[in-house]
């Protein structure tokens, strides 16, 4: 009933209005966040295939260093051991040189 006495009293033109100006600002909030989405489609690829790439070659510089360490840490020790062992076989020797 009270809808019925409204559109009586408002001309057509205001109706149409009140609606198109609901819609409006409905839309304009909207508009950010659909704004948001194309930025995302427009460079979401790019950068999601530069991070993982950077991340593979990252990950694949970090295996190569680690073995080259690794490598350069057993050599080393290897060494280490070789002069410990020359020393102990001087010293068996001079031991047994010296006991009667």
């Amino acid at each position: 009933m009270a809808l019925r006495i409204l559109m009586t009293l408002l001309p057509r033109p205001t109706l149409l209005r009140c609606r198109r100006r609901l819609y409006t600002s409905r839309a304009a909030r909207e508009t950010p966040q659909l704004e948001n989405i194309g930025l995302i489609r427009a460079y979401g690829r790019p950068v999601a295939a530069i991070f993982l790439w950077s991340a593979l070659t990252y990950t694949s510089l970090q295996a190569m260093w680690s073995k080259l360490h690794f490598d350069e840490v057993r050599l080393e020790t290897e060494a280490k051991i070789d002069s410990l062992n020359a020393e102990l076989s001087r010293l068996e020797s001079a031991d047994a040189s010296s006991s009667p």
